[in-house]
């Protein structure tokens, strides 16, 4: 009885909201934008599968390294075209070399991914490169409707005011798959490395940084997930190269090479007072 109640409550308050609404614009006072449905979507999906990549590897709780990779990957996120999205960066606990991008703005790295890394023009490539995948929608387009009056009970009910249906569910998983067995389309990767050289020029770094990740990536240990994911290294460095070349754009911008250096010694030592890594499959 008295979850009918709260439920007709609920959707007393949505009429009354609706309404207030419409009242505001008829006395001339614009109505607040709703945010696009679409959008709504695509971030929930994204926050969902960063969640469950998180509670598979562990997320780094390193409050002044994350706020500097937030700073590098803002510095690529503001030049794209999605300024609809609040990007998000974080290091996930695993010697595993790989990184995430997540729809909605949710970038993952992988603590192997930035042992291998040795200036911020580097790191840049990283966060450029899956930025784009989510400035591309390489994860694909999400279909958003209005709230019904039915979801909007749910979403009050909700923990945390999230509603985790069954499509949401079906998308993380195909993604999850995408991740670490089919990989994206081969022309989608070439694509990312490319606008990401170009975000890396934008933003002033050499974007030799990127051709250099690569190359080292694709001889260090743990990389059998990323190397079974994405085309050939070889190819992908072949390709972009020739991009850059065909560009102009600019090898001699800046590296920061000392200032990631000294940020990711003391991200060093604060990791090696947290729990083992998750060790990268044999």
């Amino acid at each position: 009885m008295r979850k009918t109640a709260f439920n007709l409550f609920i959707v007393s308050l949505f009429f009354v909201l609706s309404n207030c609404a419409k009242k505001a614009a008829a006395d001339g006072v614009p109505p607040v934008a709703e945010p696009d449905p679409a959008v709504k979507k695509e971030v929930q999906i994204g926050r969902t599968l960063a969640a469950r990549l998180a509670k598979k590897y562990g997320l780094v709780q390193d409050k002044e390294f994350t706020t500097y990779l937030k700073s590098v990957g803002s510095s690529i996120s503001k030049l794209s075209s999605r300024q609809e999205l609040d990007f998000h960066f974080g290091v996930l606990n695993t010697s595993e070399v790989n990184a995430f991008a997540c729809p909605g703005g949710y970038i993952l790295v992988t603590k192997g991914a930035l042992d291998l890394v040795d200036s911020e023009a580097e790191l840049a490539g990283i966060l450029s490169h899956e930025i784009t995948h989510v400035t591309l929608q390489h994860s694909g387009k999400f279909e958003g409707k209005r709230d019904s009056i039915l979801e909007m009970i749910a979403y009050f009910m909700a923990p945390g005011g999230d509603i985790i249906n069954e499509l949401t569910e079906v998308s993380v998983n195909a993604m999850v798959g995408q991740f670490f067995e089919q990989g994206r389309k081969k022309e989608e990767e070439i694509e990312s490395d490319q606008a990401g050289a170009m975000y890396l020029s934008l933003a002033g770094y050499s974007v030799s940084g990127a051709t250099t990740y690569l190359s080292k990536m694709s001889k260090a240990q743990g990389n059998e997930t990323v190397l079974k994911t994405h085309p050939p290294t070889g190819e992908r460095i072949s390709s972009l190269e020739r991009f850059i070349s065909q560009q102009g754009l600019n090898k001699g911008g800046k590296t920061n090479r000392e200032e990631f250096q000294s940020k990711y010694r003391n991200f060093l030592e604060n990791w090696k007072k947290l729990p083992p890594p998750v060790k990268a499959k044999e």
